[in-house]
């Protein structure tokens, strides 16, 4: 049987992970270019997802076009990375978002088991200075 309060920690933590998947699947950023006939969307991934092109654009040259696509695409990659990195902050700031405690915890578990090893290690040393001296 399950301590439940183990069991109430485990199901927030599956509770937050559902709510970051869910917003990572949501995550989207937005961009255009500088006269605004460009607009694109991109996943968190950087992936296109989406470009709307202005009625305006069909009188354009093809290297203008390019450079609008281009400037709209980068600017909505890097919105999706800046909303990503926001969002992986808070998973991994603050405490009980996202499974912020977890996260905490797992880096203190690793810090515990470094010293463990670093401490193995210093002993195994110690004694192959004393087996070479015997």
């Amino acid at each position: 049987m399950i301590d439940p309060d183990a069991r109430r920690r485990i199901e927030g933590m599956a509770e937050q992970a559902n709510r970051f998947a869910a917003t990572m699947s949501d995550l989207t950023g937005e961009g255009s270019d500088d006269a605004g006939l460009v607009r694109a969307t991109c996943a968190a991934s950087g992936r296109l997802v989406d470009i709307e092109l202005a009625a305006e654009t069909r009188r354009m040259q093809t290297y203008e076009l390019r450079e609008a696509i281009l400037a709209a695409t980068g600017r909505a990659a890097d919105s999706a990375a800046a909303k990503l990195a926001e969002v992986v902050a808070q998973m991994t700031g603050g405490a009980d978002v996202y499974g912020g405690d977890a996260v905490r915890q797992a880096r203190e578990q690793v810090a515990q088991y470094q010293r463990l090893v670093d401490a193995q290690r210093e002993k195994l040393e110690q004694l192959r200075a004393d087996l070479g001296r015997s």
